[in-house]
């Protein structure tokens, strides 16, 4: 599908969708309970639909786990299909296949496991993962530690995870121990007592744990694709305009809360009200970003860069390449080709802000947050902005382009 984005303002107020951060993470430990839990998601999306899919295949003697294209799911399910299950065969689309596994693989392989590759799958494992000691590098996806966290709880002896260097967006730790404390699961953590940020050392698990459930669960808010919402409004080009998400919380452990506190920096303005975050234009001002704990919100920073005086400097932005593509890439094309002033390095962004943009036509890189993001930039736009392949969006947020309308946005099919 692709659709042409016109230049139109964006206000008024939409929902914050359910987080499928949160949603993976629930959605596992619930199963894990062996028990009817009541989770309540107000959307859902292909990857939450592919970890729901997936934890079906738990019943099977020797499950096959299609994870589609979430990297989620398959790095979460990896250590725990081999603390329940002796065989398990992984397949994936998209650009999944392609997405490391290291050091999870190395680490698994250690501890009694043994992978295999071949006839299209992603991998098959098989053996029994046992407990002990377990090594990762912070610089790595905390998708890693999550799984495992996951899974040792359920192994006969005890554990512990060390890492080697701090953890990068270890707000994603952060909400997987507090998944594990809800349902009962008791994780000791050492933290690096002179840092003032989530710096996490190692985490010491016991075996033999339960997953117990709490009840009736709600998903939070996604501040992930709010920012996107939140940047349109900061963008624009009425100083009247005004985009609220409401459903969001402000004191969540997603590490995608920091957009506002970005905004404000950008010079755009944030307010708190009924229920809502807020975000309005303002004397936008290039500043510097460090990426390396939020490169998530890198496309929708990228894009309020692009229209703000001055110089940005993205950094420390280099695990953007392994996201569903070459993310860092894609962006640096994209807003290219609408106009902006970009250049990209090896593991940065330095972006020369403008008053408007062109306009043009981008592929959406089968990537949600580019299309998102591209369709944000349309905001600023002199010409329209035709967005190839724009169905990637259901990836994470299939009715984007719906809450796009209602808040006044101009889209259509071409």
């Amino acid at each position: 599908m692709d659709v042409r984005v016109s230049k139109k303002v964006l206000s008024g107020e939409i929902a914050a969708i359910s987080s499928k951060s949160h949603a993976h993470r629930i959605l596992i430990a619930a199963a894990l309970s062996g028990e009817h839990v009541d989770v309540v998601i107000s959307d859902t999306s292909d990857d939450i639909d592919a970890t729901r899919d997936c934890l079906k295949q738990l019943n099977a003697v020797s499950p096959v786990f299609n994870c589609h294209e979430s990297g989620s799911t398959l790095r979460f399910l990896l250590p725990l299909s081999m603390a329940l299950k002796r065989k398990a065969v992984f397949t994936g689309t998209g650009g999944l296949p392609y997405r490391p596994l290291s050091p999870l693989r190395e680490q698994m392989e250690e501890h009694g496991c043994v992978f295999t590759q071949g006839d299209g799958n992603i991998c098959t494992v098989e053996g029994s993962l046992t407990g002990g000691k377990f090594t990762f590098p912070g610089n790595v996806s905390p998708q890693f530690i999550t799984g495992m966290l996951f899974a040792l709880p359920l192994l006969s002896e005890s554990s512990e995870i060390l890492l080697s260097s701090p953890l990068q967006s270890a707000s994603n730790v952060t909400m997987t121990l507090q998944v594990l404390e809800l349902f009962g699961v008791k994780i000791e953590v050492l933290y690096d007592e002179g840092s003032t940020e989530e710096s996490y050392t190692a985490f010491r698990i016991k075996g033999s744990q339960r997953y117990v459930p709490p009840g009736r669960i709600t998903i939070e808010g996604d501040w992930s694709n709010a920012a996107f919402w939140l940047a349109a409004g900061a963008v624009s080009p009425s100083p009247d305009a005004k985009v609220t998400c409401r459903g969001l919380d402000p004191f969540s452990s997603q590490g995608d809360r920091k957009i506002t506190s970005i905004i404000k920096a950008f010079g755009g303005s944030i307010s708190k009200a009924s229920g809502g975050i807020g975000a309005s234009p303002g004397m936008l001002r290039g500043i510097e970003i460090d990426a390396a704990n939020i490169p998530d919100l890198i496309p929708a920073i990228a894009v309020i860069a692009s229209v703000s005086s001055g110089t940005t400097q993205i950094l420390n932005a280099e695990r953007l390449r392994i996201k569903e593509n070459d993310r860092l890439h894609a962006l640096y094309a994209s807003l290219t080709e609408l106009g902006a002033d970009i250049r990209e390095l090896p593991d940065s962004l330095i972006i020369n802000g403008m008053r408007e943009l062109k306009g043009g036509t981008v592929s959406g890189c089968n990537d949600h947050r580019i299309v998102m993001a591209m369709a944000v930039a349309a905001l600023r736009c002199k010409e329209p902005v035709v967005i190839k392949g724009a169905e990637a969006i259901s990836k994470s947020y299939p009715h984007f382009f719906d809450d796009f309308k209602k808040l006044g946005g101009e889209v259509s099919v071409v």
